[in-house]
């Protein structure tokens, strides 16, 4: 149905509107002069019927509500009382949609851009900031100058079967009960290399033998295949899928392709045997790299927890020998960052004060231009030299934390940790 305007004033010239007819003099003309014109032709001297008849044009609203002129009512009253039912017509109409359109009446108008169905990208937790303790809970003397810990727990002992579930009631469901209850902050370290499950050990052959620089041994599996690959992926799926949205849990490890420490850079090339076993077992230098980039990828599923990688020079393992490629390492810090974003942070877990040579400075400045999220593990305490001057020099680095060495319980005190450990925490929310 068109729409009505009550108010249009009638012209008594031919309009699209009015369908070329005039309009009817004596509908617009006031009750009194409405005697002066006929109503038809023959009622007016013959003489006089060219200058005073018109042909009379039904009103078209009073045909709508049934009115004419003798319906007991002057024809201004018939218009106001047609003006106001049109009036409570179009109210009863509103009404009749908004009962019928409901919550949707305020929706925005379908003539404008139809609504996003992009779902907004998750929110990352902040970053980890202070002091931590690499191995576990922290005294309570040091509340307040440790901010958490890491909790390091093997592959095997999360899931013992292939493709199964993880296990419950595990050691990072017991450190979130416990870092919730001291307000404490957590890294998660779950370990491959030699504690990965045997059953992935055993992915595509026999374990292989490594042995470190110390002369500890193990096995590891063949990580840098694809059967280990997915099966790494599908490790992270099952975590993230459990502890993503754990508060407790501020950044988790990247450890696929490792050895005995949470160092993928590091391929114990001090050792010719363990270089020797995995040549043999199908190691290649293109293959490892592959396998760089593929644990990085892997941990995209972590949605809101960030995620370390920690970087050394690297150790190309090319013809049997072994040489270092400090680009390549810069290679992977950009990577990281280019496939995780904000997520990734650039670690590195052997700072001290007795220094490690060109390669290392070359790399820690490649980190610290790079900026974002930063996290160090010191050295082990008969390697670091002073712990209070290698903190300062990460605090330098504009590190967010620093995994403490075991010694610090006893050869450091609270009141020396606390500055530090709020200097790291302000540079994290620095980053938010």
């Amino acid at each position: 149905m068109g729409s009505v305007h009550p108010f249009r004033r009638r012209s008594s010239h031919p309009t699209p509107s009015d369908g070329g007819q005039g309009v009817d003099p004596a509908s617009a003309a006031p009750p009194g002069r409405a005697a002066r014109l006929t109503d038809s032709a023959s009622a007016a001297p013959p003489g006089r019927a060219g200058r005073l008849t018109r042909r009379r044009r039904p009103d078209p609203l009073a045909s709508l509500a049934g009115l004419g002129p003798r319906a007991g009512l002057s024809r201004r009253g018939g218009r106001f009382l047609l003006l106001g039912g049109a009036l409570v017509l179009a109210a009863v109409t509103v009404a009749v949609l908004v009962v019928a359109t409901g919550p949707q009446a305020t929706s925005a108008p379908t003539s404008g851009p139809a609504p996003s169905t992009t779902v907004p990208p998750a929110r990352l937790k902040p970053v980890l900031g202070g002091l931590l303790d690499r191995h576990k809970l922290p005294p309570e003397q040091f509340q307040g100058a440790v901010a958490g810990y890491v909790v390091s727990v093997g592959w095997a002992e999360l899931q013992p079967t292939a493709g199964g579930p993880l296990a419950a009631a595990n050691p990072i469901d017991q450190a979130i009960a416990s870092a919730r209850a001291r307000h404490l902050q957590l890294k998660l370290r779950v370990l491959a290399g030699t504690s990965a499950p045997d059953w992935a050990k055993r992915l595509g052959g026999d374990p292989v033998r490594v042995v470190d620089a110390y002369g500890h041994s193990g096995t590891v599996g063949r990580f840098w295949t694809t059967a280990f690959g997915q099966a790494y992926l599908d490790l992270q799926q099952r975590l993230a899928a459990r502890y993503d949205r754990v508060p407790e849990i501020a950044e988790t490890q990247i450890t696929r392709c490792t050895t005995f420490f949470a160092e993928p850079f590091l391929r114990q090339g001090r050792n010719p045997s363990t270089i020797r076993n995995l040549v043999r077992a199908g190691y290649t230098a293109a293959a490892d790299e592959a396998c760089q980039r593929e644990q990085v990828d892997a941990h995209a599923v972590w949605s809101r927890t960030r995620s370390g990688l920690s970087f050394n020079p690297y150790q190309r393992v090319e013809g049997g020998q072994v040489k270092h490629d400090e680009a390549f390492t810069e290679q992977m810090m950009r990577y990281c960052r280019s496939k995780l974003g904000a997520a990734c942070v650039l670690e590195n877990h052997s700072i001290r004060t007795t220094g490690q040579g060109r390669l290392y400075q070359q790399m820690y400045q490649a980190m610290r231009s790079l900026g974002g999220a930063i996290g160090f593990q010191t050295a082990s305490p008969n390697r670091i030299g002073s712990l209070l001057g290698t903190l300062d020099w990460a605090i330098s680095q504009r590190a967010s934390s620093v995994e403490l060495p075991v010694s610090y319980r006893t050869s450091s005190s609270p009141g020396s940790l606390r500055p530090r450990n709020q200097r790291l925490q302000a540079i994290a929310r620095s980053l938010a």
